[in-house]
């Protein structure tokens, strides 16, 4: 008994220290939320509790009125066999998209991902997951409890003048509110140029074969595995359908792309 009401007794100290500690913090380096710039203790993250409601409810409808294939938006009574009509007979290189949002012009989740792609956005990586969490739930309880998370790299030059990659800072906070394994599985083997304004046969050109497993990254490890492949954006698919191919190459079964905002 006296070993179990120690044990509570640390509980509570721990518990007493955290509370203090993130009183300590509002105070010192309040948050203020992004959507509506509402501060105060009640804020607790990039968004108050509305704002992040609100957030949710786009979330929850995108997800029901998107193309479980490719994620784009589709209508409410849209054959979905084989994917929606834009995606339908075309070979993506992974086997289905999760998207929170519309990469409009005045979407939030075209400005959050303005915002990820500069390190000092990261610290919005923890509530992108969580919304991926709760909006998506049903599809990320299908998935495998071995399944991986990973993210798109970067080459080597670039990654080594940036020193950060967004994509890898949303697939660490993935795993971690999944409670799945973040491993990088992937390197890209060609410096692809910007591909911004490019077509989709061309995108698609110049991301062939661009990505390839890292040392040690093969069946042994890959064999019969889903893996959740994150990145911020998804455009034409080039990207990510190349790094999905390579996944595939190297043993993988199945590959879910996982994005915040899907570009129509």
């Amino acid at each position: 008994m006296a070993s179990a009401g120690g044990s509570n007794a640390v509980g509570r100290l721990a518990t007493a220290w955290r509370l203090v500690g993130e009183a300590v913090g509002d105070l010192v380096f309040p948050w203020r939320c992004l959507l509506c710039e509402a501060s105060g203790p009640s804020v607790r993250g990039p968004f108050c509790s509305t704002c992040r409601g609100e957030l949710l409810e786009l979330a929850e409808s995108y997800a029901a009125l998107s193309c479980p294939r490719c994620a784009l938006p589709i209508g409410p009574f849209a054959d979905l066999r084989g994917g929606c009509h834009h995606c339908r007979r075309r070979p993506l290189g992974f086997d289905s998209a999760v998207a929170l949002g519309a990469h409009d012009h005045d979407s939030p989740w075209r400005e959050f991902v303005l915002n990820l792609k500069k390190e000092r956005g990261a610290f919005l990586a923890p509530a992108m997951a969580a919304l991926w969490a709760e909006s998506r739930r049903e599809t990320f309880d299908a998935v495998p409890a071995d399944a991986l998370v990973a993210s798109v790299p970067q080459h080597w030059f670039r990654r080594l003048a940036r020193r950060y990659n967004q994509a890898d800072a949303l697939a660490g906070a993935l795993a971690e509110t999944l409670g799945r394994e973040h491993r990088r599985l992937l390197r890209r083997i060609k410096p692809t140029p910007h591909l911004v304004g490019r077509g989709r046969q061309e995108r698609a050109l110049v991301m062939r074969g661009a990505f390839a497993p890292r040392r040690g990254v093969g069946p042994s490890l890959l064999k019969g595995r889903t893996i959740l492949l994150v990145d911020d954006v998804l455009t034409t698919g080039a990207t990510l359908g190349s790094a999905a191919r390579a996944l595939k190459r190297a043993g993988a079964r199945r590959v879910v792309a996982v994005v915040v905002s899907r570009e129509r």
